[in-house]
């Protein structure tokens, strides 16, 4: 199992617009991607900034993932709202 959390900050002003891409990446995510056991958005406190908690079955999954047609049309769509990329850390569950 393998989970991530990604950070991503965006410009202030423009929250609502990249929420409404959030959500809709979370549920094709969650619609179609095999292996994919958690893809959670969350608004962190500070101004600008979301979390995202994922956990994948497996790595073969969260590269299926990173080449699905739903993220190849999010990335082009989220950069002009983004202060930076994602940062993001891969956890490998202890098991």
């Amino acid at each position: 199992m393998i989970d991530i959390v990604a950070t991503q900050r965006i410009k202030l002003g423009m929250e609502a617009e990249a929420e409404a891409l959030f959500w809709e990446v979370e549920a094709a995510t969650l619609a179609k991607d095999k292996g994919c056991l958690r893809y959670e958005w969350y608004r962190a406190e500070e101004p600008g900034t979301y979390i995202l908690l994922e956990r994948w079955s497996d790595r073969e999954a969260v590269q299926a993932h990173f080449k699905s047609e739903h993220m190849a049309q999010l990335l082009p769509k989220l950069a002009p709202y983004a202060v930076e990329k994602f940062t993001s850390v891969r956890l490998a569950r202890l098991d």
